[in-house]
């Protein structure tokens, strides 16, 4: 698997688990929702009715509310998912059936069609709400579509029990007054065809609402990707590189693998076998750190980037992946004044002198590594020719080497460079055009 699928699988994990986060969250809201709003009808309920006939409503309604809680004990269980629809299918259930079976009066018989005149189809409505909070599309569908077939399930029950049925049909094409009254206000009538669109209105309403979270959790996600790509960026970066700077290589998508042409300063520490031997392995890390964080603070001053570290080798890039003006200068600048800063400066006590090699062309960079461990890595020629360049320095005495292609790209700005012409370079076919700087020829070779 490459790095980018590994990132790739990555940032799905993460997405899944925080989405699944959410929807916990959400499950839980919308039990609780679900708890307070049967409790407040049980009060209702007990305002509403006749004693003692509103004590059983308000007692059975109570119990109804406390039922819903147990949903809460599947959370974090294998069987939490299932609970989720079974949860929503059995308030739609318990919503059928109190509209098909529950008497409309404690007194004579009233024929159960006339249900459809209370308010408790609307019932229906609510339990599709809360299903959105759970910010499953899946369990939105789920839930409008167990409310459909219990509301059609509703219908043809009381339907198949009324002796005889009148509906909208039965009216005469512009009927009179007392002919719509004596229809539409009779016990007999339901109203097919008013729960008929009742069914579409809530088939309607469960697509719009499962259309809505599925773009919600787009948006989510997107945003979450976002983030998760901003924090693999500062994790490479971030100590530096401004936080202004991690936004703009955010959003331009810079840890994509790519191509730029790009000028490389490649340092190695002269003699640092020598120095090592005689200093303990603490003192060691102390020294490198010391240095590494001086050329760290300039090259970044410049506008480049330090990529990596090799032992007390350090690799920066100027234009790759901070995009920059001029980045053949910026790299010899920066060279400038990493070997004037080594000059006056003493790191633990002790001198260091670099060697620097410059090169400039195209580098291919992106991120690299395992799942537990990202780098942001340079390949290509003009790697090669920065290291190469960086150890001829020791054959030719100097202190900062640089090829042709940089030598060409500085427009006169950098005076006094000293030329060696073309020279043969490792693992190289064609010689290669090398220049120094003036003040980085020492007056002995080291």
């Amino acid at each position: 698997m490459t790095s980018q699928k590994r990132l790739s699988s990555l940032n799905f994990l993460f997405q899944n688990r925080t989405l699944e986060a959410a929807q916990r969250t959400g499950f839980i809201l919308a039990v609780l929702g679900r708890t307070v709003a049967v409790t407040l009808l049980a009060f209702v309920f007990l305002w509403g009715y006749h004693y003692p006939v509103n004590i059983v409503i308000f007692a059975f309604t109570l119990f109804l509310a406390s039922l819903g809680l147990v949903a809460l004990i599947s959370t974090r269980t294998r069987f939490e998912i299932y609970a989720r629809y079974a949860f929503f299918c059995t308030d739609a259930v318990l919503v059928s059936l109190v509209l098909t079976f529950v008497p409309l009066s404690s007194g004579d018989s009233i024929p159960q069609n006339l249900v459809f005149l209370t308010s408790r189809v609307q019932y229906y409505y609510l339990v599709i709400a809360a299903s959105i909070l759970t910010l499953s599309p899946w369990l939105v569908v789920w839930t409008g579509a167990n409310c459909v077939l219990g509301l059609t399930f509703s219908t043809a029950w009381i339907v198949h029990s009324m002796p005889e049925m009148l509906s909208f049909s039965d009216l005469a094409p512009s009927p009179s007054r007392e002919v719509f009254y004596n229809v539409v206000l009779n016990p007999n009538f339901i109203g097919i065809e008013s729960r008929i669109e009742e069914g579409l209105i809530m088939t309607t309403l469960t697509g719009i609402a499962a259309v809505a979270v599925h773009r919600a959790r787009s948006v989510a996600s997107a945003r979450l990707e976002a983030e998760e790509r901003r924090r693999q960026i500062q994790r490479l970066f971030g100590k530096y590189v401004p936080s202004s700077v991690i936004g703009d290589l955010a959003s331009d998508g810079q840890l994509a693998p790519q191509i730029r042409d790009a000028t490389l300063l490649f340092a190695d520490v002269e003699g640092f076998t020598a120095l090592s031997e005689n200093l303990d392995p603490s003192a060691v890390i102390s020294l490198l750190n010391g240095l590494f964080s001086s050329v760290s603070t300039v090259v970044s001053s410049h506008g480049g980037l330090v990529v990596n570290y090799f032992g007390d080798a350090v690799i920066a890039a100027f234009n790759l992946p901070l995009a920059c003006d001029d980045h053949e200068l910026r790299a010899v600048r920066a060279a400038q004044e990493i070997l004037q800063v080594l000059a006056d400066t003493k790191f633990d006590g002790h001198r260091i002198k670099l060697r620097i090699g410059i090169a400039s062309g195209p580098v291919a960079a992106g991120t690299v590594g395992s799942e537990d461990k990202l780098s942001f890595t340079l390949y290509g020629d003009t790697v090669n020719l920065s290291q190469r360049l960086e150890a001829l320095n020791k054959k030719l005495g100097t202190s900062c080497l640089l090829c042709g292609r940089t030598f060409e790209r500085l427009g006169g700005h950098i005076v006094g460079l000293r030329s060696f012409g073309e020279m043969a370079v490792r693992n190289r076919d064609k010689p290669v055009a090398i220049y120094a700087l003036a003040n980085a020829v020492p007056t002995h070779r080291g």
